[in-house]
């Protein structure tokens, strides 16, 4: 046994030494290629690109043009041969106004310590240490794109026509896009400086950063999402975190996701699980929403169907209208008016605006504290247990506390709070 085991051990010593000595007489070999042909103005270009850094730029020319240059360092000369006739075989395919090229070159490349086996196209096999390839492109700057691109970096100039991308892996940089945008990416990274028209976002596990944007629709999963402008937002999210400065209106329907932004927004539209969300101020906002976080600032109207275990902080408000409410938290600046039904509830309100319209409060096991100051108001509670605390100054015209039965009518200034439930515990100064 000790003698077979020996043998095993020099045989697999042999091998490796064997697999050192074959690399060791690896070939390196480089290539400069450049191809062109004519095409109209407005041509559509299909890309189609893998494992190859890219670079677009974007001229007035008539004309698409690709300079390559290929290294390798290869098993052998025969294999850096076959490689570099793989990579420079693609074509220019016009037919009318749409072009298709393919920079593709291979079926499969697998690696292991640094070394690759890939499969050509033609179904060769060649082992290459490595190998390095970078496509400099001239398009019209009045093209219309659709790119394919994986495993590399690209790098576009400004740009007018329409555009799809379809990114994996990738690093995009971009200097503009004046037209529409269609882009979905994974496991990539990209930098943009400008959408100037609609742009569609199919996103998973990938960073976008950009700077002034029109109206965007964002599907993400794992995400993060930085800008500094844009229109109006149309976002499904999931777990995902969202920066953007400034934008119009936001419809978003998120789980797990953070968004953050200084926005003064016309229109707000939410419905989340377990977000957490913060806006400058908003003048109409509807929120449903469980387990969630929201600083809204000032809003003018907020309407919530329905809230369940949300802690929600409002600034200066006019009008709140919420329809159901359990577990949740309240902290309010102001508010002119507030309606809501709630079920073991804490709602904070700091003051009453001088405009004040009114409240209406009906509770069970829920906490309302009430700073009116110089605000007069007046009060109207029917409850079951519970406690209503009032200033003295407020003269009662009807209070009866029996068994367990509270009725109180109070002051004869103002607009009213009506207090109406089960075992709430009320606070009003």
């Amino acid at each position: 046994m000790k003698k077979q085991l020996h043998f095993k051990l020099i045989t697999v010593a042999i091998l490796l030494m064997s697999s050192h000595f074959v690399w060791a007489q690896s070939y390196e070999a480089s290539k400069k290629l450049n191809k062109s042909a004519g095409v109209p103005a407005d041509v559509s270009i299909n890309l189609s690109n893998h494992a190859a850094d890219i670079k677009i730029n974007t001229t007035n020319d008539k004309t698409v043009s690709i300079s390559t240059e290929i290294k390798v360092d290869a098993r052998s000369r025969e294999d850096a041969v076959k490689l570099m006739a793989a990579i420079e075989a693609f074509e220019f395919d016009l037919k009318g106004n749409r072009m298709n090229i393919d920079t593709r070159f291979y079926k499969s490349m697998n690696s292991i310590n640094g070394r690759s086996t890939i499969t050509l196209l033609n179904g060769d096999k060649v082992k290459i240490k490595d190998f390095e390839i970078r496509h400099e492109m001239s398009i019209p700057k009045s093209a219309s794109l659709n790119l394919e691109n994986k495993y590399s970096s690209v790098s576009i100039g400004e740009i007018e026509g329409e555009n799809k991308l379809n990114l994996y892996n990738s690093e995009l940089r971009a200097e503009g896009f004046q037209s529409t945008v269609e882009l979905e990416a994974k496991y990539s990274k990209l930098h943009v400086e400008k959408f100037n028209d609609e742009a569609t976002f199919n996103l998973y596990d990938t960073d976008i950063e950009f700077k002034t944007a029109g109206n965007i629709t964002i599907e993400s999963k794992y995400s993060k999402i930085e800008g500094i402008k844009a229109g109006n937002l149309k976002i499904n999210s999931y777990d995902d975190k969202v920066l953007i400065d400034g934008f119009n209106n936001l419809k978003m329907e998120a789980k797990y996701t953070d968004l953050v932004s200084a926005a003064e927004i016309d229109k707000l539209s939410l419905d989340l699980y377990d977000c957490n969300l913060k806006i400058q101020s908003a003048k109409s906002a509807e929120f449903t929403g469980k387990y969630s976080d929201l600083e809204l600032g000032k809003v003018k109207t907020l309407t919530i169907p329905e809230s369940y275990d949300n802690n929600i902080y409002l600034d200066k408000t006019i009008s709140i209208d919420i329809a159901q409410s359990k577990y949740s938290k309240y902290e309010i600046e102001s508010t002119t008016k507030l309606s809501i039904i709630s079920y073991d509830d804490d709602i904070d309100i700091d003051q009453l605006n001088a405009d004040f319209e009114g409240i209406s409060f009906d509770g069970k096991y829920g906490k309302l504290i009430i700073n009116a100051g110089a605000v007069p108001f007046k009060i109207d509670a029917q409850m079951k247990y519970g406690k209503v605390d009032f200033p003295q100054s407020l003269s009662p015209t009807r209070h009866i506390e029996k068994s367990g039965e509270l009725e109180l009518l109070a002051g004869d200034k103002g607009n009213t709070i009506m207090i109406r439930g089960y075992d709430n515990t009320v606070a009003i100064d």
